[in-house]
């Protein structure tokens, strides 16, 4: 009996101590869950906090159809993607934006999309935008935004999409364009640019997409079009080119569409998807 005692005793001292050890071991975990989610919150920098915050305010944020609790974490906003603690992606589509973009959305440095499109966003671009060096998408159609391009467009030389259609956009196209190699859509259409299609276009051969009718451009189109092999679709409708049609169109069988219709060529283009004045 005494030794029946002893051994009961001891395994209820195992038993206690392997229960407080559990107990322990969640409580312990669940302290440093919590302290990684704080962490996490206070590592997202208040320059990127205030950029978005100017975003929220500069575009009536409280009228937004889907807005933000500024006082709830910023993983938790609508349209914003995180990554290591870094904005990397704005999505806010047809979601109601008005006003114009505030400077210090060019504070996002690490922003790799930039989506808006089909809001009531007015004003120009900000020239601010152009320090977001690592930006691959930048969708800001169907908005009425006006003015001409920032100066510094072709520096941001990871661009792949450029979506700039339905807007009140004026001014010619950068002559440098040529420089964003990476670019693969130019998406301008309905806008108001002038001038000539940069020479320098001719040089982009990952583009697959490139939209500009419905715009005021003129001149002839540039030779070497042909030297864009990757090239899917060629829509300039709508516009004042004049001339001769560079014959090397005849030979880019990779395209899928071309639209030339309403502007002042001389000669045609052969295929039946192409007229080259209606």
């Amino acid at each position: 009996m005494r030794m029946y005692f002893v051994l009961n005793s001891t395994n209820q001292i195992i038993r206690l101590t392997i229960q407080k050890s559990t107990i322990m071991t969640k409580i312990t975990s669940l302290l440093l869950l919590i302290l990684l989610n704080t962490v996490a919150i206070a590592q997202v920098s208040t320059q990127e906090k205030q950029a978005l915050l100017d975003l929220h305010k500069a575009t009536n944020g409280n009228s937004w159809n889907t807005t933000w609790n500024l006082d709830a974490d910023i993983a938790t906003w609508e349209g914003i993607t995180l990554f290591r603690d870094k904005v990397i992606a704005i999505q806010l589509v047809d979601n109601n934006l008005s006003g114009n973009l505030p400077e210090s959305l060019g504070n996002l440095v690490h922003l790799k999309s930039l989506n808006l499109y089909k809001n009531n966003i007015s004003g120009r671009l900000p020239e601010t935008i152009t320090k977001i060096k690592g930006l691959k998408v930048l969708n800001v159609s169907f908005n009425q935004l006006t003015g001409e391009l920032p100066s510094e467009l072709t520096s941001m030389a990871n661009l792949e999409y450029i979506d700039l259609f339905f807007n009140q956009l004026e001014g010619a196209l950068p002559q440098n364009i040529g420089n964003l190699k990476k670019l693969r859509r130019l998406s301008i259409y309905s806008n108001n640019f002038s001038g000539q299609l940069p020479a320098s276009i001719t040089t982009l051969e990952d583009l697959r997409d490139l939209q500009v009718s419905s715009n005021d451009l003129n001149g002839e189109l540039p030779q070497g079009l042909e030297a864009l092999t990757s090239l899917k679709r060629l829509s300039i409708f709508d516009n004042n080119f004049s001339g001769i049609i560079p014959e090397g169109i005849n030979n880019m069988n990779q395209l899928e569409e071309l639209t030339m219709a309403s502007n002042n060529f001389n000669g045609n283009v052969s295929g039946e998807a192409v007229a080259a004045n209606d």
